[in-house]
């Protein structure tokens, strides 16, 4: 396996910024995030930085500690996350009720949609993603570590009026 597999299970840093009673910028915290890996060592791995409950946020409320877990979004907040596909691994098809902006990072990812089409999304490629019925796919023998910032949205509303529901996690 390449030298990028200790993505799936390392660490990341991730430094917060916050002011001091006079106004002052500081640091908050400099910490590691270990990865939520769910599917085993080998398997994709998760790790959320930052959650909040909604938008706009106030940048005087203190950060959270956040449980290990699949990067969640609240219904009118945001979630700011990394999630590193193992080579060769799919997730499966679904849709969340969010506004995804997503950058990758490292190796690349092909993107799927419930109409048949993909596209494959390289290192320092972006995606804007509008609550759509999707998957990924690495069909390579790299780890490809992509990061989100995911927005709650209010559902997509079809023309005869049938609003599209999350499906993550449904069979």
């Amino acid at each position: 396996m390449s030298s990028n597999s200790n993505l799936l299970s390392s660490g990341t840093r991730v430094v917060v910024t916050t002011h001091n009673e006079d106004g002052t910028s500081v640091f908050h915290s400099d910490h590691e995030v270990e990865p939520f890996s769910p599917f085993g060592p080998s398997g994709s791995s998760f790790a959320t930085f930052d959650v909040r409950s909604s938008v706009p946020v106030n940048n005087q409320e203190e950060p959270k500690e956040l449980p290990k877990g699949l990067p969640r979004v609240p219904p009118t907040g945001v979630t700011f996350c990394v999630t590193n596909m193992a080579p060769r691994h799919s997730a499966p098809m679904h849709r969340t009720v969010t506004l995804d902006y997503a950058v990758v990072l490292s190796g690349e990812i092909v993107l799927g949609l419930d109409s048949g089409e993909e596209k494959t999304i390289k290192a320092g490629e972006f995606v804007v993603q509008q609550g759509v019925n999707h998957t990924w796919h690495n069909r390579t023998d790299e780890v490809c570590r992509v990061a989100f910032v995911m927005v709650g949205a209010e559902k997509v509303k079809l023309a005869n009026g049938q609003e599209l529901e999350n499906t993550l996690g449904q069979k």
